[in-house]
């Protein structure tokens, strides 16, 4: 059975001296069975499929203190 996993955006407002994170739902990332893995964004009308790089290393992307 294929999984899914929610890609979402965060944005931060400010509300008084909090921080408030607000999450949007933009698309799904899909796990096939056979190994496949794919993305679909909702503002766009295309599926892509995510495969790893085998000829260079991939850069680490440090997206700091998050809440998932």
């Amino acid at each position: 059975m294929s999984k899914f996993y929610n890609v979402v955006s965060r944005k931060t407002i400010q509300t008084g001296d909090t921080d408030k994170k607000i999450y949007h739902k933009v698309g799904v990332v899909k796990l096939t069975e056979n190994g496949g893995c794919f993305l679909n964004l909702y503002h766009t009308d295309m599926e892509f499929q995510i495969f790893p790089n085998h000829d260079d290393e991939l850069p680490v992307i440090d997206f700091g203190d998050h809440d998932a």
